[in-house]
């Protein structure tokens, strides 16, 4: 039965998470609960410019997905995207060349129920295009 909500709610998070077109650096999901919970991941920016963030929670009220990126010249400080499980999230950034992180963020340590709920993430996007997207924090 869980596992059935689970294989759901991945179709849901992938439906949303690619609503939004373009070239993917960046694509990763998992479970949101249970005993192997969470999900995280780099990509290389191989250029500085315009990306699109878009994350996607499915099966739960909501979820965290932080994402950032480490740069001698500016504080470490990853942007925090809160989600409704309703739809999807998405932000556009100005990310620098090198690389970018996103992962979950756990509201609680260790296991929890196993519902089926999942989220993920997925940055697109070509730094050749301009645009007026917010620098990271």
């Amino acid at each position: 039965m869980v596992l059935e909500r689970e294989v759901k709610n991945y179709r849901e998070v992938n439906r949303l998470l690619k609503a939004v077109p373009g070239p993917v650096l960046l694509f990763e999901e998992g479970p949101l609960d249970g005993p192997v919970r969470g999900f995280g991941t780099t990509a290389d920016v191989p250029a500085a410019g315009e990306y699109t963030v878009t994350a996607a929670c499915a099966g739960a009220s909501g979820a965290k997905v932080a994402i950032g990126q480490e740069h001698p010249a500016a504080p470490f400080e990853p942007l925090e995207l809160t989600l409704d499980c309703a739809g999807a999230t998405t932000r556009v950034l100005e990310l620098q060349q090198g690389y970018v992180f996103a992962h979950l963020v756990l509201p609680t340590p260790g296991d929890t129920p196993w519902t089926g709920a999942v989220g993920g993430v997925r940055v697109t996007g070509d730094p050749a295009t301009p645009g007026t997207g917010a620098p990271l924090p």
